[in-house]
Parts: C-alpha cells; structure tokens; sequence
C-alpha cells in the first residue's frame, strides 16, 4: 500500500493524518517483474468476481507481472492470464 499524503516510500500506519488515505496495490498498478499475493478481490461489476474467481484468482496465490500493457498479463504457477485494466484494477494485491 502506498500513502497518498507522504508518497510511497513512506509506511505511516500510525500516522492520524493519513490513516484513511491508502491507496491499495491492485494488479493494475504493478509494473512487469512484480511479484505479489492476491489479497483480496474487489471488482467494480458483478460479474467480474466470477470470471476472476474462474481464472484462478484466489487470496493467497502468488502472481508475477509479464506484461502491463495493451492487457496485464499475470502469470500464476504455470499459466498465463490476461486481464483488461478495469478487470485487474479489482485485484488487491500485497508485494
């Protein structure tokens, strides 16, 4: 997660000011090379937990960014999954 106040480098989990301004790591945010864990899924239409749910995307799986750009790429164990950028934007993910 990265602080919209003090900027990325900065952890201020006790801050007062900046308590509620985290933004969360999603797989859109990512560059290729990233590694992360899926956190959580949080899609913006309803029918996107399915299909993220359906291509294996789970908390706890370990993901690595091929590519971000025209799709994200992702690959996970052994597959390769393509997301569109509103698609992986409802991934949280932790690195």
């Amino acid at each position: 997660m990265k602080c919209t106040m003090c900027g990325p480098a900065v952890a201020c989990g006790g801050c007062p000011i900046a308590s509620g301004f985290y933004l969360p790591d999603t797989l859109a945010t990512l560059q290729p090379g990233d590694r992360a864990t899926v956190e959580k899924l949080v899609p913006d239409r309803p029918g996107d937990l399915r299909k993220l749910l359906g291509l294996g995307f789970l908390p706890g799986v370990d993901v690595e960014v091929e590519r971000a750009w025209p799709a994200v790429v992702v690959r996970m164990g052994f597959q390769s999954v393509a997301l569109d950028g509103e698609l992986a934007a409802g991934v949280v993910v932790t690195r």
